[in-house]
């Protein structure tokens, strides 16, 4: 479960007015392929597809954030769809350390610590959803 306040500082950061989206995903994937550099051939050399299904993804789950059902229903699929892609454990603490890192680059000013730990235990209850076991 994900506290109201966890709730509020994830809606917050994604909504900042520094948040440009674009650069946040390039950001992650330079940081993810760099964390695991196993998975780069898992993905096509021109990411703007992969960057668009990320924010559109990324869009989903921020709608469906006070919609526990609708949420879980995402992270299910999303967690089927990973595992076929042979995605792993570690892979997804990569994936977290990548987002809250890409989430700084992009935020600067507006990123803050309590911004930081509310991200990574909402991306951990998210690993949770997708079944993926992440230990912190």
């Amino acid at each position: 479960m994900v506290s109201a306040q966890d709730k509020s500082l994830v809606r917050k950061t994604f909504e900042s007015e520094r948040m440009d989206l674009d650069a946040f995903a390039t950001a992650f994937y330079a940081k993810f392929f760099a964390a695991c550099p196993e998975v780069r051939p898992l993905f096509s050399r021109d990411m703007t597809r992969q960057e668009e299904k990320l924010l559109a993804i990324l869009t989903h789950v921020a709608e469906a954030l006070d919609d526990s059902a609708r949420l879980d229903a995402i992270l299910r699929q999303q967690g089927e769809k990973h595992r076929k892609r042979d995605v792993s454990d570690a892979h997804f603490m990569g994936f977290i350390t990548s987002f809250t890192g890409a989430l700084s680059d992009t935020l600067g000013p507006d990123w803050s610590t309590e911004a930081e730990l509310a991200w990574t235990r909402f991306l951990t209850f998210v690993a949770g959803k997708m079944n993926f076991a992440v230990q912190r």
